[in-house]
This record gives C-alpha cells, structure tokens and sequence, in this order.
C-alpha cells in the first residue's frame, strides 16, 4: 500500500493541475457563447415602396393648388406667320416732301406756260422768248415730279407713291403711328385684299394692330419672300425694333382644341402636357403646339377631346416627377 501512495498523489496532482488549466478556457469561452449572432441584412422585399407623385387624389390636388381643365374649342381662320422691323421714315417723308414741293412747283409753271401761250397766240403783250421760258420751266418742273416720283416707286412701292400724301403720313406719326415692313416666308401667301395685321414686338406678348398699306418695292434679301409695309395706328415704337405678325390666309376656318398655357410644361427640347388618367394618377404626353390665342395656346397634335389636363400646378408635378427619378424621356 505504501508503495502506491507516490503514484496517487501525482495522479491528484495531475488533475488538479488539468483543471486549473482547463478553468480559464471556459471562461473565456462563455462570452464567446454570449456574444449576439451579426444582424442579417433587411429583406428588401419588405420595405415599404415609394408613393408615385403623379398620384394625387382631389385633395391632394387642392393642397397642391393642381386644377383639372378640358381642352376647349377654338375656330382659327388661316394665317400666315411673318417676321418685320420698324422703319425710320424720315427718308420718305423726306421724298414725299420733295414729290409734294415738285408738284406745287409744276401746278404753277404749267398754269404760266399756258397764260403765255395763249398771250402769244393772241398777239398779245407776251413773246415767243417768254412762252418758251415757260414752257421750259413747266417741263423742269415736269422732270422733277417724275423723278421723285420714280423714287417713291423704287424705294416705297405703288400704294405709297400713288395713295398717301405728305399730310397723311404726317397726320399718322402725329398720332403715334410706326411705320414697319412684314416679311413672310418663302411660299406663304396671305389674302388677296390684306388690310390688316396683328403685330408684336419680337419676344412680347402686346399685340398691336397694323393697317397695311400695300406690297413692298422689294424681297428681304434673306427670307426671299412677299413683304408689305404697314401702319401701326397708336404705338410710337423704336425705329430697327423687330417684329412679329400674323396675317391672314385664304382657306376655311378650322376647329382646334386648345388648353390654357399654364398646363404647357418644357422639358429637354420637347413639349408636354400632364393628363388625369386612371385612379387619380396623371400621365405625361407629349404634344405639338399650334397657335397661340390670348392666354390659350393650341394643340395640334396629341391630345383628345375628352382627357382632363392639369390646367395650373403641370410645372410642379414635373419638378415631382424629376425629383422622383421618372422625368419625361426625350421621345
């Protein structure tokens, strides 16, 4: 028995030595088991999907100051589209000055050359010599008429040189008129009896009405097409301002829908309009603009009848839309 006491006593020794190496590890273990598994990442199935912001039902649309509108009916007579500018028109006053001054002058040189020729016909106090100084005189005269004349013809056209006198142009530029040239396009044709024309300054929304006095003596030697010069009775506007107008055309009158130019939004080149579709959700169209009419601008292409569009607020849903990643394509 004392033999084997030795050996005991190491084996105890052995395994509490085993053990008190064995305790650490445990216990370094159990945080290990404590610790939380990672987070796993959010099923994406499950987030909620983002609200469509052409979605707005009529109070969102009161909030949102979005109001609906029908196109409208609008009956158009043919016009034509022209380009012009405000002329100076001291050279023809001017020419029409010396046209009026050489007529005078020839009134009165032909009434002597007649009293003479009658007085040396009659043998009475008057000579060959003085009957030919007035015939010579009245002749002159004759020449300068027809070469002011020839001028006005050249630089100002038939209608001014035969139908407006000095007094008349003077009486318009005393009441404010502006005397302009509108040049059509190559191919544009306006009504054979044209006497009136809606004019606008280039980029303004004023429109004035011009009396059109006749045909231009000559082509703008960039738009090559039919020009004519008019009155715009009332306005004193700069000279060399540029202008736009519209004329009228032969044809039929025609029936057009239109919307108000508030429901016209631009975006990358093209046109749009936004209409209330299905469930109160708008849907963008593109659409080809014609005319515009006071506050009214025609579609001519793009739009039916029957669709509501957003006549105020189209801006806005297309700042929504934009914001949303869902702006209009290009085509």
């Amino acid at each position: 028995m004392k033999k084997h006491l030795p050996v005991l006593a190491a084996g105890l020794t052995f395994a509490a030595s085993a053990a008190w190496f064995a305790a650490p590890r445990a216990l370094c273990a159990e945080p290990a088991k404590a610790d939380a598994p990672a987070d796993k990442p959010a099923d994406k199935s499950a987030e909620k999907p983002k609200e469509n912001p052409l979605h707005l039902n009529a109070a969102k649309r009161a909030k949102t100051g979005v109001t609906l509108a029908h196109p409208s009916s609008i009956t158009l007579t043919p016009e034509v589209a022209a380009f012009g500018r405000v002329l100076d028109p001291t050279p023809l006053i001017s020419l029409v000055a010396e046209f009026e001054t050489a007529r005078a002058a020839l009134a009165a040189s032909e009434a002597d050359e007649v009293r003479a020729k009658k007085l040396f016909e009659s043998g009475a106090n008057a000579s060959a010599q003085v009957a030919e100084a007035a015939h010579a005189t009245a002749t002159r005269d004759r020449a300068a008429v027809a070469s002011a004349r020839a001028r006005l013809l050249a630089g100002w056209g038939r209608a001014l040189a035969d139908g407006i006198a000095l007094a008349t142009i003077v009486s318009e530029l005393e009441k404010g008129a502006a005397l302009v040239r509108l040049d059509l396009l190559p191919g544009d044709v306006p009504v054979a009896d044209l006497k009136k024309a809606s004019v606008s300054l280039l980029g303004g929304v004023e429109k004035f009405e011009a009396s059109v006095v006749g045909a231009a003596p000559a082509a703008d030697p960039q738009l090559q097409g039919l020009s004519f010069l008019a009155f715009i009775d009332g306005h004193t506007l700069p000279a060399g301002a540029a202008l736009r107008a519209t004329l009228a055309a032969p044809g039929e009158p025609e029936t057009k829908l239109a919307v108000p130019r508030t429901a016209v939004v631009y975006h990358q080149g093209s046109t749009w309009i936004y209409v209330l579709g299905e469930e109160d959700t708008f849907e963008r169209k593109i659409v080809t603009l014609g005319r515009t009419v006071g506050e009214k601008v025609v579609i001519a292409s793009g739009l039916e009848a029957d669709e509501q569009v957003a006549a105020t607020g189209a801006g806005q849903l297309l700042s929504a839309e934009l914001q949303a990643g869902g702006g209009p394509d290009e085509g």
